[in-house]
């Protein structure tokens, strides 16, 4: 980077087009590595603002070549103060090492690049950028990763490779070009250079691929995924629903999962990803006590038993589908499914069901990435649903409603369903009631209530899925009626470029289930419908976006032996495939030329005749045509060198061009500038200077004279002058 006088261990630089080079390079490595990092979305806003502000206004000052470099002493104040400061980001700011550490590269990174003292602070520099690159592995799996680290590759070797040129410059201390070719040779050299790192890096690249796809590796859930700080207010779920957390969260559109179905699958019309169900609530927080029981695994195929929890299901009515879900490394260890899920394949050591039946896994050394899921859908509830049993004792523990409870949620609960006296059908009623008589909003009250359930029936009458979910829950716990609150996702946008629906963080939902005795739980969902579907020309583009990131994280990111195994199989099947079409089309062309030969091999024999003529003359055409005007030339000088009476002048020229050339292979030849009598001059040997004499005399008579008669002599006196060169 451009240095200040003050500085004088970097005051000695390198010759201005390599010093140029190497700050241009240095400069585009930073801002890459700042470029990926943001590219993340995990940068806070002012860490945003901060950086593009300080790299710009370094870029500005590089392009107007000003030197802005900050004493030592005001660097080494900054550091003292951001020690204390960083104590504070990691306890109460960020609350997480990564984050931290984040905000720690940004300000050593923008303190330093305008602060280069020493030779060394320009090879922090470049520690920085890598550093930023590093924490970006740690956020993400997009693909915008792979391709900016290629750029970013290609730039940390032309920085690299400029800054040994420089090293070299300075240590050698070469005198200052004065050619122009020197001068210009050093002009072309940061082209040159940008070349050869350009083929160096491309080279890299496609061999890594290639040894990518060779080498098997374990699948992962994303770079570096094992550092990376989990957060659930960036998901959009989490195993713990506190009132109004959710809303904050649905307007991400962040992919959380992709899920495809096998074909020939008829896919339900109310997609519901089953993630957790809560069922402690104190009023405020929803959450699960998770009483685990580890079912047993057949070559990684986890029979999972829940059917004895449905008795809908025991009678074998449910209509089975199969599915493939690629979950997103956002840290969660629940497996979400299509209540009720009887089967998960996967990679897993170990996974628990919880007497709720979420599924979790429990195997602490992989995340969840990829699963397939066998499940079986209820068949529909009975409209004239009746009371078949007594609720049992486990079921028992799912009645219990909040303590100090808002005396008028049991009166409106009561009061909606006077009307009718099955559990389901007051279940119904309060679905009904609360999805027609409150509205549906993503804004959370300005203060938060001291009793929300209450604040939402009686006060706000406006929420989102969770007030709707909590109150019907807790309503129906105070009618007697088992129910508990399920955290999940709903839904999902099909993509028909993959074939494959893609759930986000705003499909994020809280819906309810409630236990009829004999039937088992059945599901409630009392929010109102808020959802829209994107018809713009962009959501297109998203689409295309979201495909490549799909083959991307399929190909790349979850990329193992499996895999390797399937595309050699694949390539395998190909090749032979095409090895096959390309034998059997060459056969057939092979017979079919043999066919063609035969048929004009007999027309041929029956008209041989026509066939001479036709060929004849086709030859002669195309000898025209190959020859064309030079051809006419060479033809008619031929024939004037055969005939040299027709024309003198023209057989003189002829034959003087060719006595110059038998005389050149003698190593005898004639200057331009010299006449036909002084070339004679400069021939030595008597015997060939005498044939020469009367050749020339002859020539000069046909060509200026244009005599017949000289002329036709010409190809003897030739001849005569060839015997004369051969004699030594």
């Amino acid at each position: 980077m451009p240095m200040s006088s003050d500085a004088p261990s970097v005051a000695r630089s390198a010759h201005p087009v390599i010093q140029r080079f190497f700050e241009i390079s240095l400069y585009f490595l930073l801002f890459t590595g700042f470029a990926i990092l943001a590219g993340t979305g995990r940068l806070d806003l002012l860490s945003l603002i901060l950086g593009v502000s300080a790299l710009l206004a370094k870029g500005y000052l590089l392009l107007r070549h000003v030197n802005v470099t900050l004493p030592e002493r005001w660097t080494t104040y900054f550091t003292l103060i951001y020690v204390f400061f960083f104590a504070v980001d990691y306890f109460l700011i960020s609350q997480t090492f990564i984050g931290s550490l984040i905000h720690m590269l940004l300000f050593a990174a923008i303190v330093k690049v305008f602060s280069v003292h020493r030779e060394r602070d320009y090879v922090y520099l470049g520690m920085l950028s890598f550093g930023m690159v590093l924490a970006a592995a740690v956020l993400t799996v997009d693909s915008l990763f792979f391709a900016l680290f290629c750029v970013f590759v290609l730039l940390a070797v032309m920085t690299f490779v400029s800054m040994e040129m420089r090293r070299s410059w300075i240590v050698a201390e070469p005198s200052a070009p004065t050619e122009t070719r020197e001068l210009r040779d050093l002009r072309r050299l940061p082209g040159s250079v940008a070349r050869a790192c350009i083929v160096l890096v491309v080279s890299i690249v496609v061999g890594t691929i290639a040894f990518f796809f060779l080498i098997p590796r374990k699948a992962s859930a994303g770079y570096l995924s094992a550092l990376s700080s989990r957060s659930d207010l960036s998901t959009g779920f989490s195993e713990e629903v506190r009132l109004g957390e959710i809303g904050e969260l649905q307007q991400s559109s962040v992919v959380m999962m992709h899920v495809k179905f096998a074909p020939g699958t008829r896919v339900p019309n109310d997609l519901r990803w089953r993630g957790v169900a809560l069922t402690k609530f104190d009023g405020k927080l929803w959450s699960n006590p998770r009483e685990n029981s580890m079912p047993q695994a057949m070559n990684s195929n986890w029979a999972l038993g829940l059917t004895a929890s449905n008795p809908r299901l025991l009678a074998g009515h449910g209509e089975h589908v199969h599915y493939k879900i690629s979950l997103e490394p956002f840290g969660s260890r629940v497996f979400f499914v299509l209540p009720e899920a009887q089967s998960i394949n996967g990679r897993y050591r170990s996974i628990s069901i919880d007497s709720t039946g979420s599924i979790f896994n429990a195997d602490n050394s992989r995340g969840i990435s990829d699963y397939m899921v066998t499940s079986e859908l209820p068949p529909p509830m009975p409209k004239n649903l009746r009371p078949n049993g007594q609720i049992g004792l486990s079921e028992m523990l799912y009645m219990t409603p909040p303590a100090n409870l808002d005396p008028r949620i049991k009166d409106l609960a009561q009061q909606i369903t006077a009307s009718h006296e099955t559990p389901f059908q007051k279940a119904s009623d309060i679905e009904r009631y609360l999805a027609s008589h409150y509205g549906y909003t993503l804004q959370l009250p300005s203060i938060s209530p001291i009793d929300p359930i209450a604040n939402f029936l009686f006060e706000r009458q406006v929420g989102h899925c969770e007030y709707f979910a909590s109150s019907m829950a807790v309503m129906l716990r105070t009618l007697g009626i088992p129910s508990r609150l399920v955290n999940g996702f709903r839904g999902g946008e099909y993509n028909d470029l993959t074939e494959s629906y893609i759930v986000r963080a705003k499909d994020a939902h809280s819906w309810v289930e409630a236990y009829f005795p004999g039937y088992g739980w059945y599901t409630f969902d009392p929010t109102p419908s808020s959802s829209s579907v994107d018809h713009s020309s962009w959501n297109r583009v998203y689409l295309y976006m979201d495909a490549m990131r799909e083959f991307w994280h399929e190909w790349v990111v979850n990329y193992d032996t499996g895999h390797q195994t399937l595309l050699g199989s694949t390539l395998v099947r190909q090749s032979r495939m095409r090895f096959d079409s390309l034998h059997d089309g060459a056969q057939s062309f092979y017979e079919g030329l043999l066919r063609q030969a035969r048929a004009v091999r007999n027309h041929f024999e029956q008209h041989q005749r026509m066939w001479t003529l036709w060929l004849g003359g086709g030859l002669a055409l195309s000898m025209l045509l190959l020859l064309g005007p030079r051809g006419f030339r060479v033809l008619r000088r031929f024939r004037i060198a055969k005939k040299p009476m027709l024309e003198p002048h023209t057989a003189a020229t002829i034959w003087y061009t060719r006595v110059l050339r038998l005389l050149s292979k003698r190593g005898i030849r004639k200057n331009p500038a010299q006449t036909s009598h002084e070339f004679l001059k400069t021939i030595r040997q008597e015997t060939i200077r005498q044939s020469a004499a009367r050749f020339t005399a002859h020539y000069e008579r046909a060509r200026f004279g244009d005599s017949p008669e000289d002329a036709e002599k010409l190809p003897e006196l030739y001849r005569e002058m060839e015997a004369a060169s051969k004699e030594k």
